[in-house]
């Protein structure tokens, strides 16, 4: 657990703190109005559904990355070129993507309006997404940067580069919403040229390193290719599919939400920021498991695979049941911290609070799972999985029992699909990894033979 933890601490940390910034949005948007909030939250939405296409494809980086490391132990010099490879595919495919990306922006109001948004929401929502989203390329620079010096272990610069990021970010974002006056469009304006700075500034700082200098993708140009994208696309948009699939399920709540009224709409975003704030510290978890896991798997070392798998298991779990118990036990605090003091919604929030809680440990379980599972190249039938479990169990189920329960049935719907695909992930790693062991000792097998012979 040591191995792990030395790796995860500080992309845990470094995930909090991007939180940070995001909660530190969510309450300025508080301190303009009751409105702002929800059309802030429903802006975010809008654009972190369309970014997710993008940095799931792109962020795969890292396991490739991982891989290849593992790989250098037996084959340095081709260990080094799929790394300079995969770097430079990843950079190519950023700047395609945002370029047609940006253009889905276009189509992002028609679409809430048919999806029963209150129109002045809606208004407001745009006006922020308009400025935030200039932060697509800069933020998938970013994870490049990021999926490199965490494969390679440098996980410490990760966390200081987010703590940049926050200090860079909240001071502009407070001088553009508030002494500027431009309000809503001045946190999504803040967001995005904070993180053009710091992609700037994090990139010079990587690359002048010894260790990360010869993969500068300004270097060996001539090794560009379109095919370069193809393992990204191979092994990322069964990702992106997979995150857009939950990130339905987390929207399509959003949505309903905004049905009921804008009081519900507002409390569902603070709501998404609790349990963000468990996915944050087992996405970082998870993250550090999967490199390891892609260390391992380059270089064929099913013990420490199954190791590394149980043992984050057990943090996961462990970390999600003290956080579900103290949200369950203190939701006057999460009331405090984002200004709520109007009876109805306090009653509303603890009523609601303790279903959000209870979905912490299972959704730990699916974001590891698939998170490992993306670590050994398996990511086809995790897709399949979240389909099952997201729109086949939870959206029905956040649908039938809205009318019920309004938010708090979103919320358990919601629940449901996370479980079922928890589980099922869980079990489809049981059977990668002894899969997995099965073909290393035929592998064995067949060498012990061989040396007979």
């Amino acid at each position: 657990m040591k191995k792990i933890l030395s790796l995860a601490f500080p992309l845990i940390i470094s995930q909090l703190i991007a939180m940070a910034l995001v909660l530190t949005d969510v309450w300025m948007m508080s301190r303009i109005s009751v409105t702002a909030i929800a059309a802030g939250g429903l802006g975010a939405s809008v654009y972190f559904f369309i970014f997710i296409i993008a940095s799931s494809t792109v962020g795969c980086v890292a396991n490739l990355i991982a891989i290849a490391y593992g790989q250098r132990v037996a084959r340095p010099e081709y260990g080094n070129q799929q790394i300079r490879y995969a770097i430079k595919g990843a950079v190519l495919l950023s700047a395609i993507m945002s370029v047609l990306l940006l253009a889905l922006f276009h189509f992002a109001p028609m679409a809430l309006i048919k999806a029963n948004q209150p129109q002045d929401v809606v208004t407001l929502a745009m006006v922020y997404v308009d400025a935030l989203k200039w932060a697509i390329f800069p933020s998938l620079i970013l994870l490049v940067l990021r999926g490199l010096t965490s494969a390679l272990g440098h996980v410490r610069s990760v966390m200081i580069m987010s703590v940049i990021t926050v200090i860079i970010n909240i001071p502009i974002s407070y001088v553009l919403a508030f002494p500027l006056g431009l309000e809503l469009m001045g946190l999504g304006a803040g967001t995005a040229l904070s993180a053009m700075l710091v992609a700037i500034g994090y990139g010079i700082w990587v690359f002048k390193r010894e260790e990360f200098a010869p993969f500068a993708p300004w270097l060996n140009v001539d090794e560009y290719s379109l095919s370069l994208t193809k393992p990204l696309l191979a092994m990322g948009l069964p990702i992106a599919v997979a995150a857009l699939l939950e990130h339905g399920l987390i929207y399509g709540g959003t949505l309903m939400a905004g049905t009921i009224s804008i009081a519900a709409l507002a409390l569902h975003q603070i709501l998404l920021q609790c349990l963000s704030l468990t996915w944050n510290i087992n996405f970082g978890l998870s993250q550090a498991a999967a490199i390891l896991i892609g260390r391992d798997f380059g270089a064929d070392n099913h013990q420490e695979m199954k190791k590394t798998s149980w043992n984050s298991f057990v943090l996961v779990t462990i970390i999600s049941v003290i956080l579900a118990a103290g949200f369950i036990l203190k939701p006057e605090l999460v009331a405090q911290f984002f200004g709520i003091d109007d009876p109805h919604l306090v009653t509303m929030l603890s009523g609601v609070i303790w279903v959000v809680a209870l979905g912490f440990i299972v959704d730990a379980w699916q974001l590891l799972a698939i998170n490992l599972l993306r670590g050994m190249k398996i990511v086809i039938a995790p897709t399949f999985v979240t389909l099952i479990g997201y729109w086949l169990f939870g959206l029905p189920s956040a649908w039938w029992l809205m009318n019920r329960f309004e938010l708090g049935g979103i919320w358990a719907g919601i629940g449901i699909g996370l479980g079922v695909t928890g589980v099922l992930l869980l079990v489809q790693l049981l059977h990668a990894l002894n899969r997995h062991q099965g073909k290393n000792q035929t592998l064995t097998e067949h060498g012990d033979l061989a040396r007979v012979s």
